[in-house]
């Protein structure tokens, strides 16, 4: 079995699709000797950081329908499944391409579907979907959702036939050490991005943290345009990293008590997942596409707005760090969203497409 996955590209802005395409690809080649491979449609000068899988570049004339046929060429029908990875670029046009040819196609738009990422330029995605891109997309074997209020979308949009299989992360460890008591960590692992919702979160921290001696927020993540705009509230207790790769990020995960992210939209923040695995306690907006926080009493729950940041924070200064609970956190990722539970679900997917069951 070959599983091909298709982005746009591997830079720092499309980082959590691209992540989450390759996830579970090192399992599913030990568990059954399957093979996947990237394909990435554009490269720039950010493109650093290898994938981990076998992985080509799509040159400029190659997006033509003649490349792209001659490319799947290589490929045999029976055994290979193409996944496309975002909605609005090149990759739904291969995965289309490739359904025509007689390849099983399975469709992720990483939620840009989501309401409020449809807002934004709302004209020119509502033609460009209409006109192209639901007329492809409709044409998959499977279209999957990797959230429940995704899923619940793309129903209403696309059709009624959508598989949800979340997105997941591998375990760190066996035994995680316990979170250090002399000082609280909260941490923002993201792109600093308008609708990550950064601003009112430096915000809201300089008023209710900002004075603090026993409190630290660490700012981690690419900037993207917001570094200038919270620039004013880096002082004292709150500090900007940048990206953090490998073991410095993992020793940042280590240290955090809690992990923010006020978004306004999310596909599924994978981030999440993996702060959650390192027994982070998740303090995230209703935007992040993850209800089953607040259904499990998992994390809390805040808005992209600077007043209600201010009243969880508030909160959270006062009830104290439950070890309890950022042991349930760690719990819940390795039963639901763990590189193996994950793994099978997208082993048995590939499996019924190839079998002629879906």
């Amino acid at each position: 079995m070959v599983i091909i996955h298709i982005v746009s590209s591997i830079n720092s802005t499309n980082f959590g699709i691209w992540n989450a395409a390759i996830f579970a690809s090192e399992y599913l080649k030990l568990r059954w000797a399957v093979k996947s491979e990237l394909w990435i449609c554009s490269k720039s000068i950010n493109d650093t950081i290898s994938p981990g899988i076998p992985f080509n570049y799509f040159k400029k004339s190659q997006l033509s329908i003649r490349g792209i046929n001659r490319w799947l060429s290589n490929f045999d029908r029976s055994d290979t499944v193409i996944v496309s990875h975002g909605a609005w670029l090149k990759p739904t046009f291969i995965g289309y391409l490739a359904k025509k040819k007689g390849y099983q196609w399975v469709y992720l738009s990483h939620g840009m579907f989501e309401p409020w990422a449809l807002k934004v330029g709302k004209l020119k995605k509502k033609i460009y979907f209409l006109l192209l891109e639901k007329r492809m997309c409709i044409k998959a074997d499977i279209i999957r959702a990797v959230s429940k209020p995704e899923e619940n979308n793309l129903k209403a949009l696309i059709r009624s036939e959508i598989t949800l299989i979340r997105n997941g992360v591998s375990l760190p460890v066996l035994v995680l050490p316990e979170k250090s008591a002399d000082e609280l960590i909260f941490l923002f692992l993201a792109r600093l991005h308008y609708k990550k919702g950064i601003v009112p979160l430096v915000k809201a921290w300089q008023s209710v943290m900002g004075g603090l001696s026993n409190v630290k927020l660490f700012i981690v993540g690419p900037d993207e345009g917001e570094l200038p705009k919270i620039a004013p509230y880096l002082t004292g207790n709150v500090s900007y990293l940048g990206p953090l790769f490998g073991e410095e990020k993992k020793n940042m995960l280590l240290r955090a008590h809690y992990y923010l992210l006020p978004s306004f939209s999310e596909g599924f923040p994978t981030s999440v997942v993996e702060a959650m695995s390192y027994g982070a306690i998740p303090v995230i907006s209703a935007g992040c596409n993850f209800p089953e926080v607040f259904e499990e009493g998992l994390g809390f729950q805040i808005t992209p707005e600077e007043e209600s940041i201010c009243r969880v924070l508030k909160e959270l200064g006062s009830v104290g760090f439950s070890h309890d609970l950022s042991k349930r956190n760690i719990k819940y990722v390795e039963q639901y969203l763990s590189e193996p539970i994950i793994g099978e679900m997208l082993y048995e997917m590939y499996c019924k497409m190839l079998s002629g069951k879906v």
